[in-house]
């Protein structure tokens, strides 16, 4: 080799002999070039499912390809100076910036690929190796639907008390036994027969007056008929304004003040004025009858159900153009928040504020003012539609988690930002441009609004999660939800701290603002967490212990203001008023864990024996847990917080009146569940009899306040009764019907209307999800 280097043979033309070398790997493999293991089948065609060959001995290409035979003649080499240090540092930097962008690359398409593989699989095990976890819940506690003559169904969600009832096994055997005693048999027909009572009562209560209601007279002169005189009308409109038009803005408050005033000054007003007046007058009496029950007639009130009549046969009578008012929709938006107070029945309201959230679209509210032009839209209508908007938005989520149904608006649905925190006085029909928004410390008159709207998105996705949580892949993204809920509850303690005030009225009215953000943004955290933490085995502890939390500081909102003001009873009864069903639904979960903690308690005895082997319940380790994070979480303060809802609902039942069911199903599931050293039979049966005692008291208030109370004079001038009389023989006839010979057979039979009618739901889903 020497000898031809000198000679000036270049090196790239001197052929090295090499052996040939039998080929080992595969067909495939040689192909695509990858690493062969040399089995058959290979491990590369297995993953890639090809068909795996080699070439046997003797056969053309069974030779290396790289054999001497095949090998073409090298270019000869360049013959270059060697490099120096600075080029050699170069190539070596080029070399690991390659090698660092090639590893960059193959990261990025790691994540792109497992993304997609989670995306188009939701079952696809991941790099550890471990099925993802997905939310588990049970379907018998999430949802049912009652079937009735084979075609008449009725949805219920997870806040239901029908599917609340379903986590009580032992409380619904009781049910349906009737505790295996006469006595508490007996009390469950009087108790039937009190509720069908009151039920017919609540009916004829809320009918409208057939002389007002009459089409023979204009609809103007109708309405103005049944106005109560202009004291009473101050009053309820000054409720209205201080209670309602916080949170819901609907109207610009020194407009309607001036109509309001021109009014009883004998002025004629706009068609939409009185329709708008009337639901504004239902709205604050609601907030202004405190102890007098349920839609007592009040001479100095309104007759509620009779101008909810007028005001939707005003809107039905409206065609064209007048769709499109912006006063339309203010009317339609009061109307529909003056007819909650009157129908129990949140899914009509539900299916009427469907047909809101449209109309509103219609005439662009969903689009922010600021898309369009100021010569279209001046600034104060804009920011009108604004509030407007904003209001529509908080009563579809509220209704939506009311009724357990999806809401009607979704995230990115709309545009429109939410209202400056500003006063009325400062919004002008003429002004040229909005002032600056104040600071959210700074009380305005929109202020709750405001803050409120700040939650909006948070709110709207968690009311969505609700109803798609058959499809969630993990916990991640409810916990990430719940965080937002919890960083905005602890905002309304800096935005308004408790502070001791003289003034009696603005301390009230400061805890209600208070009070009603702090649920504003607890009723979908409880929503949000409810499904998991009442029938999830392994919902995250932080799931388990802020459901717990957030009910009994629901529970507790009475706590932090002084029973002895002589405003407590009207708190009080707003306090009822709005948060009844919460309250229920939070007093349901209580007892939840108060079942769960007595259990792991019952547990941890056994398990202490020497024979026993049994595992810990991680659903009752897990409440356990939540009770022991503080002492304001504890057993016995549990329990005395569900007992004092059942001794105030009892006290208050001429309010919750058609809520009696839910009264009862409450009461039978707190005292079945009060620890070994009671007598759930008999705590069972005292109960009951308060209850009866209470609806025997209601019936009989109800007959003589009726028989003496008249309406409002119709415009005959005659007097209008209504009747509510109830059945005479409602309780007459119980006694024999007890001491029938065939007492048993026919307690059954009543009993079992009862049960169907109370309890036992068809539930048509028993499959868990999975």
């Amino acid at each position: 080799m020497a000898e031809n280097t000198a000679n000036g043979t270049p090196l790239g033309q001197h052929r090295v002999v090499k052996r040939p070398r039998p080929v080992k790997s595969c067909l495939e493999c040689r192909r695509r070039k990858l690493k062969c293991d040399r089995v058959m089948p290979c491990t590369q065609c297995q993953k890639s499912q090809r068909s795996c060959r080699y070439v046997a001995d003797g056969e053309a290409g069974s030779v290396s390809d790289a054999s001497d035979a095949d090998i073409p003649d090298r270019t000869p080499k360049r013959h270059c100076a060697p490099p120096n240090h600075d080029d050699g540092n170069l190539l070596n930097a080029h070399t690991q910036a390659s090698s660092a962008l090639l590893e960059d690359y193959g990261a990025r398409i790691e994540r792109l690929e497992r993304a997609l593989l989670e995306k188009n699989s939701p079952f696809t095990e991941r790099s550890g190796g471990c099925r993802p976890q997905r939310p588990v819940a049970s379907a018998l506690t999430m949802r049912g639907l009652t079937v009735k003559g084979g075609s008449r169904t009725r949805f219920f969600g997870p806040s239901s008390v029908r599917v609340l009832v379903n986590l009580f096994d032992e409380a619904k055997e009781f049910m349906f036994s009737g505790g295996d005693s006469s006595d508490i048999l007996h009390s469950f027909l009087l108790v039937h027969k009190i509720h069908k009572a009151v039920q017919e009562d609540h009916r004829k209560a809320t009918s409208p007056i057939e002389v007002f209601v009459n089409p023979m007279t204009p609809i103007q002169k109708r309405m103005a008929d049944v106005l109560p005189s202009k004291a009473a009308c101050d009053y309820m409109v000054r409720f209205y304004m201080e209670e309602s038009e916080t949170l819901y803005r609907v109207l610009h408050i020194p407009s309607f003040m001036s109509q309001y005033t021109q009014y009883w000054e004998g002025n004629q007003q706009p068609d939409y004025f009185l329709p708008q007046l009337l639901s504004i007058l239902c709205i604050g009496y609601q907030f202004l009858r405190a102890g007098k029950g349920h839609l007592h007639n009040d001479r100095e009130g309104i007759h509620m159900p009779t101008a909810c009549a007028l005001v939707r046969a005003w809107l039905d009578s409206l065609r064209g153009k007048q769709l499109v008012e912006f006063s339309s929709l203010q009317t339609e938006v009061l109307a529909v928040m003056a007819q909650r107070t009157l129908n129990t029945q949140n899914h009509e309201a539900w299916q009427h504020l469907g047909l809101l959230v449209r109309m509103a679209m219609t005439m662009g509210l969903h689009r922010d003012p600021s898309e369009f032009s100021h010569k279209i839209l001046i600034p104060f209508w804009g920011e009108q539609r604004r509030k407007l908007w904003t209001t529509i938005l908080e009563l579809d989520i509220h209704m939506s988690m009311q009724c357990n149904l999806p809401s009607c608006i979704r995230e990115g649905d709309f545009t429109c930002q939410p209202p400056r925190n500003l006063n009325d006085d400062e919004l002008y029909p003429n002004m040229i441009e909005l002032p600056p928004s104040k600071p959210i410390e700074v009380e305005t008159d929109s202020r709750v609004q405001v803050f409120a709207a700040m939650t909006l998105i948070t709110r709207l996705k968690a009311v969505d999660l609700v109803n798609r949580i058959d499809t969630l892949q993990d916990y991640q993204q409810i916990l990430d939800i719940g965080n937002e809920l919890e960083q905005a509850l602890g905002d309304i303690h800096y935005v308004l701290p408790q502070r001791h005030m003289d003034n009696v009225t603005e301390a009230r009215r400061q805890w209600m603002t208070r009070v009603i953000l702090d649920m504003n943004c607890r009723r979908p955290l409880l929503a949000l967490y409810r499904p998991f933490a009442l029938s999830s085995a392994d919902a995250p502890q932080q799931i388990m212990t802020g459901y717990l939390k957030s009910c009994m500081i629901l529970l507790s909102y009475l706590e932090d203001v002084d029973s002895s003001t002589p405003d407590y009873p009207h708190i009080r009864h707003m306090h009822h008023l709005i948060f009844r069903r919460d309250i229920f639904h939070a007093s349901f979960g209580v007892c939840y864990y108060m079942k769960r903690i007595q259990s792991s308690a019952v547990s941890a005895r056994e398990s202490e024996s020497p024979q026993s082997n049994s595992k810990p319940d991680p659903v009752e380790a897990a409440c356990t847990a939540a009770s022991r994070s503080s002492m304001l979480l504890s057993l016995p303060r549990l329990r005395t917080s569900v007992e004092k809802v059942i001794d105030s609902m009892i006290n208050r039942i001429s309010e919750i009146r058609t809520d009696l069911k839910d009264l009862v199903s409450l009461t039978i599931v707190f005292y079945t569940y009060q620890g070994e050293t009671h007598e759930p039979k008999k705590e069972v049966q005292q109960a009951l009899q308060r209850i009866v005692d209470a609806g025997l008291q209601l019936i009989q208030s109800s007959q003589e306040n009726i028989a003496s109370t008249t309406t409002v004079a119709p415009p005959t001038g005659q007097t209008q009764m209504i009747d509510f009389q109830t059945d005479p023989t409602l309780m007459t006839d119980t006694e024999s019907y007890m001491l029938a010979a065939d007492m048993q057979n026919s307690l059954w039979g009543d009993f079992g209307i009862w049960d169907v009618e109370f309890w036992n739901p068809f539930m048509t889903n028993q499959t868990p999800i999975s």
